[in-house]
């Protein structure tokens, strides 16, 4: 076995063996400080028993025993992802000195050379201090950037949110209820994603870029078309029409503008679509359609024979004032100014601007915008609450308004539920996005374009999934701000002759009340 002779005195002896370092001792009394210093000298030393060290020299004489590895003189080590090279020197203070620092860097280079650094080199190191034992960054890579993901803009659908003037200078709405675009108008876009930038590694190896995900824009194409320009895909609509989305799909659906009346020369209206009426209803026609009803003639109607909207909201400006009883129906909200004499049955919230009078309603709330709105005679019935300025007339018209409660607690339920749905709707909407993007039409199989087309598929459907339960947990979130489980609101005065009804309980109002709140708690009215 071949030995290279580190350190010798009348003490010990340390080498060099193929295997690893030894010491050998031949007598006690070399103090440890000693030993410290000698193998401070030797960086290139590893020590891997300090047992055994320490064992040579207190219990002296010893064989020879190994207690160290030999560590490289230059230590280059590169990161798993190729973007960091270190290096560590296990050299004497004499070899890192100025003095030397031409042969270092030629040791240096050369170690770089033999792991293949080639890339991102700090020679600025090579000027300054060097100590031993200690790492240093000897070279960085470029890292890749990666693109930016697909980011989509669609046409907002304008909430029908009625706005109240009374200085009289305006009519009482300008509610725009239907979305009317015209061909060419701007539906949506899609900047697209971007493939990044490639990075380097310190072994000069090209490093990809993960590519941003694709989003895909789900239109209508006979309504819809899309144009691709400057990294960025538009849609826009093709024809005159009303935007709607449907299972997440935009399009501009049938639209219906009649610019006058509708009368002797339109016939009665039955329409698979939006319909607005420019002028009025003429007094025995009707109206009935699937989505929503816009009635924007500043007169408002007299004796029609009824509007219906089977899947939508219904707005009539100038309100209705028939001699016979007429029928007003959504499916959705109601908005009108005043309504005289009318029969209105409403699946969600009816707003009226001035008045009800001599009218049936049947809704889940019925409001009054006005600071002067007042109910006059007929019948109000809501399930949750109705809130008026007035109930009824200084002359005492009998007029009765019931609200038949909810249940607080099955509503909390199903709020809770909602947002349960919701949010497991989202998860597996991420989830799915996420193998649409991945999707590569180029090099698919016939078991993965199934896979897209079904994950496309259901995209669509979780979208209009979150939409409708976003808008029953707007609506429940309403609902559960009523006092108890049901309230009558007269924020200024309740007339003599009214009878109110809170579920099972009625009860005659025979004196002026002044801006009173009933509301239903556990079975019993209480009152603020």
């Amino acid at each position: 076995m071949g030995e290279s002779i580190i350190y010798s005195d009348e003490f010990l002896r340390i080498f060099i063996s193929s295997d690893g370092v030894y010491i050998e001792s031949y007598k006690k009394g070399l103090p440890m400080d000693k030993l410290s210093s000698i193998l401070a000298q030797h960086p290139q030393i590893g020590v891997t028993s300090l047992s055994n060290l320490r064992n040579a020299v207190l219990l002296a004489p010893k064989e020879p025993q190994k207690f160290a590895e030999l560590k490289e003189r230059i230590k280059v080590e590169i990161s798993g992802n190729e973007l960091t090279a270190t290096i560590e020197f296990n050299l004497i203070k004499e070899t890192l000195d100025m003095a030397n620092r031409g042969n270092l860097i030629n040791d240096i280079m050369s170690a770089l050379n033999t792991k293949g650094v080639v890339f991102g080199i700090k020679k600025e190191l090579f000027t300054g201090e060097l100590l031993s034992g200690k790492e240093y960054v000897i070279a960085e890579g470029t890292p890749p950037i990666n693109g930016t993901d697909a980011t989509v803009n669609m046409y907002p659908l304008q909430e029908a949110k009625p706005e109240v003037r009374e200085d009289g200078s305006v009519d009482f709405y300008e509610l725009k209820l239907i979305n009317r675009v015209r061909a060419g108008d701007w539906l949506g876009e899609r900047i697209e994603p971007t493939e990044g930038f490639l990075g380097q590694s310190v072994k000069g190896n090209v490093i990809k870029p993960e590519k941003g995900r694709q989003i895909p824009l789900d239109y209508d194409r006979n309504s819809v078309q899309e144009i691709y320009d400057n990294k960025k895909t538009t849609l826009y609509s093709r024809i005159n029409g009303a935007v709607s989305y449907t299972n997440g799909r935009i399009s501009v659906s049938n639209h219906m503008e009649i610019q006058g009346d509708v009368g002797l020369s339109t016939g009665n209206i039955k329409f698979d679509g939006y319909l607005t009426v420019k002028g009025t209803v003429w007094d025995g026609f009707s109206v009935e359609v699937t989505r929503d009803i816009e009635i924007n003639g500043d007169l408002g109607l007299g004796s029609i024979k009824s509007i219906i909207s089977s899947c939508g909201s219904i707005y009539i400006k100038g309100g209705i004032s028939p001699k016979s009883r007429a029928e007003i129906k959504a499916d959705k909200n109601v908005f009108i100014k005043f309504a005289d004499n009318v029969n209105i049955i409403c699946g969600s919230v009816t707003h009226i601007g001035y008045y009800a009078l001599n009218s049936n309603i049947t809704s889940k709330e019925v409001i009054f915008d006005s600071s002067n709105g007042q109910i006059i005679g007929g019948n109000i019935k809501a399930e949750v609450k109705v809130a008026a300025p007035i109930i009824g007339s200084d002359y005492e018209k009998k007029t009765t308004v019931e609200v038949t409660g909810f249940n607080r607690p099955e509503m909390l339920q199903n709020l809770d539920s909602i947002f349960r749905k919701i949010s497991e709707l989202k998860s597996e909407q991420q989830k799915l996005k996420f193998v649409v993007s991945s999707f590569d039409s180029k090099q698919a199989t016939p078991n993965q374009r199934r896979e897209y087309n079904a994950s496309n598929d259901r995209l669509y459907s979780i979208r209009d999934e979150i939409i409708s339960l976003e808008g029953e947990r707007k609506s429940i979130a309403g609902y559960l701000k009523t006092h108890g489980e049901g309230e009558i609101i007269a924020s200024k005065k309740i007339h003599p002759n009214c009878t109110l009804i809170l579920g099972k309980n009625s009860f005659d109002v025979n004196t002026l009340l002044h801006a009173a709140t009933f509301f239903l708690q556990d079975g019993a009215v209480k009152q603020i």
